[in-house]
C-alpha cells in the first residue's frame, strides 16, 4: 500500500498486487486492480475513492477498513506515534 498525506486528509492506494493478495481471500472479489481511497483524518471517514466498479462491493467496503488502519497507522508513526 502507498500512503500520501493531504492535509486534512489522507489518501492510501492499494495496487493492483494488493488488491490481488486481498482477493485471493474474498471469494468472487471480481476485478483485480489498483484501487485508492481517501479519508478525513480527524474523523478517519472515507471521504473519496476511485471507481471500484466490477468489483464486490462488500469486499471493496472490507479492502477500505485495510487501507483506513494501514493509514491510521502512518499517521501515527509520522506524528511520533501519538
Amino acid at each position: 500500500m502507498k500512503f500520501w498525506s493531504n492535509g486534512c486528509f489522507y489518501t492510501v492506494e492499494c495496487t493492483a498486487a494488493d488488491v490481488s493478495m486481498f482477493a485471493s481471500s474474498w471469494p468472487c472479489f471480481g476485478d483485480v486492480r489498483k484501487i485508492w481511497f481517501q479519508f478525513d483524518v480527524k474523523s478517519g471517514d472515507l471521504v473519496d475513492m476511485s471507481d471500484s466498479s466490477g468489483m464486490d462491493g462488500q469486499g471493496v467496503v472490507a479492502l477500505s477498513h485495510d487501507a483506513q488502519k494501514y493509514g491510521l497507522e502512518t499517521l501515527a508513526q509520522l506524528n511520533g506515534g501519538t
